[in-house]
């Protein structure tokens, strides 16, 4: 009889849960599995139905969500297999860029999150700083690294790295990660005094900041692969704190996917997919930052092979048709 899982997911709009479950299904439909996409509801009765049309399926997926203790009971006791995914420091408070660690501190969060991996029969997560906190509660048999993908079908490639003129230093995020630019700012200023460049930023929202030449596109999901290969360089800085040091490290990986040179903040999976300057500069401080971003401006060859290397480097292990295969291993794995 073929099995038939439910993947329980924030929205269509929720970039973790287009990246992680729904561009993977194919790959877990092709072994036979029945799946099934669910958004879950705002309305707590309308969550309470949800769950218990669980119980008609062979697996349920919990994508990201802590619920509450009440919550939670439920669906476990109607979830025959519960597989939980996540890819980002959710144990913790979102409190980038502060110094302060006790503002990332919360016991809700904590508890919540700890309650969810122990009861999950299979845990999923995007890298080793979210395996290490995982595996304070679970043995490392129930967890599986799974790494956000990059889908490389009708991905607009960058051919030419000769510089625009002016050259173009990109970045694509969300209006809540916009403060990471702010983190570095002071770098790219001190740079545009040695080298012109347009600062442009894909997002659902506007940037400015002061002494920097801003360009911004707003995002769109059609467009987004083809704005990105016309950059020069692409940059994804983050600060070294707790809940940045969980992140996927995704803005990289598109970067790479079409084939776009970056300098990156030396942080958590930005360190281990940069692999010491193989495929990416990695920076260890802002000041850094703008010195690596300089060596790019004025280097063309390493641009060249910094692209063409982490667009090789994605096709191997962090595309779509890869890391599907991880995908639909580790589920099959418990079906």
């Amino acid at each position: 009889m073929k099995k038939r899982a439910i993947f329980l997911v924030k929205s269509e709009k929720t970039p973790s849960s287009r990246i992680r479950v729904c561009n993977l299904l194919p790959h877990l439909e092709r072994r036979g599995v029945e799946a099934h996409v669910e958004y879950i509801p705002n309305s707590l009765t309308r969550r309470f139905v949800l769950f218990k049309k669980c119980a008609d399926f062979d697996l349920v997926f919990l994508q990201k969500r802590l619920f509450s203790f009440f919550e939670f009971r439920e669906l476990r006791r109607r979830s025959m297999l519960l597989a939980f995914d996540f890819d980002d420091a959710i144990y913790l408070k979102n409190k980038s860029p502060s110094e302060d660690f006790a503002e990332y501190q919360s016991a809700t969060r904590k508890r919540r999150f700890k309650r969810t991996v122990k009861a999950a029969d299979l845990v999923l997560l995007a890298n080793k700083v979210l395996c290490d906190e995982t595996l304070e509660y679970i043995p490392v048999r129930k967890i599986r690294i799974v790494p956000s993908a990059v889908d490389l079908s009708g991905l607009e490639v960058k051919r030419d790295y000769g510089l625009s003129s002016p050259p173009v230093v990109g970045w694509v995020g969300t209006r809540g990660t916009q403060r990471y630019l702010d983190y570095i700012s002071g770098a790219l200023r001190e740079l545009r005094g040695r080298h012109d460049f347009v600062l442009r930023v894909i997002s659902d929202q506007d940037y400015m900041s002061d002494g920097l030449q801003v360009e911004n596109v707003r995002w769109s999901r059609e467009s987004e692969s083809l704005e990105i290969s016309k950059f020069d360089i692409g940059i994804m800085p983050l600060s070294k704190d707790p809940f940045s040091e969980g992140k996927a490290a995704y803005k990289l990986l598109q970067y790479m996917a079409c084939a776009v040179p970056s300098v990156v903040s030396g942080v958590g999976m930005n360190v281990e997919v940069a692999a010491g300057g193989e495929y990416a500069l990695c920076a260890y401080g802002s000041g850094q930052f703008g010195r690596m971003l300089g060596e790019l401006v004025e280097n063309c060859e390493i641009r060249k092979r910094l692209g063409r290397d982490g667009r090789d480097l994605v096709e191997r292990e962090y595309s779509t048709d890869v890391v599907g295969e991880k995908f639909a291993d580790a589920l099959m794995s418990i079906l």
